[in-house]
């Protein structure tokens, strides 16, 4: 038997109004027609280089993330045979297609249109891609006029664990709780929740709600069952933020420094590495 592999997921939500599942599945096809490099990190850069629409009646659209190297041919070169910058004669011979990239590596995701989530293979033939990059990877493509033009601003968060919250909401002394909502849902604080706050949104121009909750002098903060509740909607929708003090002093943390990762091993002799994607999104964690 071989050696297992791991496979590793990434989510990412995406928000755009009015919702609805043909909104997301229009939206990723229209950034996917940009063709634009985008900078994910140091020289790295990415694009969709495959996209598949044929189960958008299943609420699906799937396809493949590329991150390659861009080299910038225009600056200095180095010749590390003789230790010194390269002469011009020797930098007339270098010829790089403008279309070709160096050191690529491809990962699958899947579009939920229906949940808006995308999510994202992590690792592949030991590349990777993380869920800040991604997020740096469609925040910049919503940004596009023409994007923009058509479906106004898209928010866009990273999917949070709620292992990430617990470990927040477990400092010594909690001092500030900040929360905040880009999306709320309908089952936070009362039925009517998600209507009022778009409805205020909307109507003050504002983006995001933010809820802060400040300690009392010489308390901690209480996460009871309201906050977490709101917390949790955070998660996938926002973030939180807590201020407090633990063994090692002062700390400020974010549920962002702890994404969602779904994970799992699986055999190459059974199953390929996009079935193994597959089955670990359809499970969902």
């Amino acid at each position: 038997m071989a050696r297992r592999i791991k496979v590793s997921v990434g989510i990412v939500n995406i928000r755009l109004h009015p919702h609805s599942p043909k909104i997301y599945s229009d939206f990723i096809h229209d950034v996917y027609r940009l063709k634009l490099p985008v900078n994910i990190h140091g020289d790295r850069y990415a694009m969709i280089s495959l996209l598949d629409r044929s189960s958008e009646h299943s609420n699906e659209v799937s396809g493949i993330i590329t991150t390659f190297t861009r080299i910038e041919t225009n600056g200095s070169w180095f010749d590390a045979a003789n230790l010194q910058e390269a002469t011009t004669n020797q930098i007339s011979q270098i010829s790089i297609p403008d279309n070709l990239y160096p050191n690529a590596a491809s990962f699958y995701f899947l579009f939920d249109t229906k949940d808006h989530k995308i999510y994202i293979q992590q690792y592949s033939k030991g590349r990777q891609i993380t869920s800040n990059s991604v997020l740096r990877f469609f925040h910049h493509l919503s940004q596009n006029l023409d994007i923009l033009a058509k479906y106004n601003s898209a928010k866009i968060s990273i999917v949070q664990s709620r292992a990430g919250l617990d470990a927040l909401f477990a400092l010594k002394k909690i001092n500030e709780i900040k929360i905040t909502i880009m999306k709320p849902n309908s089952d936070i604080f009362a039925d009517d929740f998600e209507a009022k706050v778009e409805a205020h949104l909307a109507a003050t121009y504002s983006q995001k709600l933010v809820l802060t909750y400040d300690a009392e002098p010489g308390h901690s903060i209480v996460p009871n069952d309201e906050i977490r509740s709101v917390s949790g909607a955070a998660l996938e929708n926002g973030s939180v933020q807590v201020k407090g003090r633990d063994e090692t002093g002062a700390v400020t943390r974010s549920t962002e420094q702890f994404p969602k990762i779904l994970q799992d091993t699986y055999d190459p002799d059974e199953i390929s590495e996009k079935e193994a994607f597959r089955r670990i999104v359809a499970d969902k964690g």
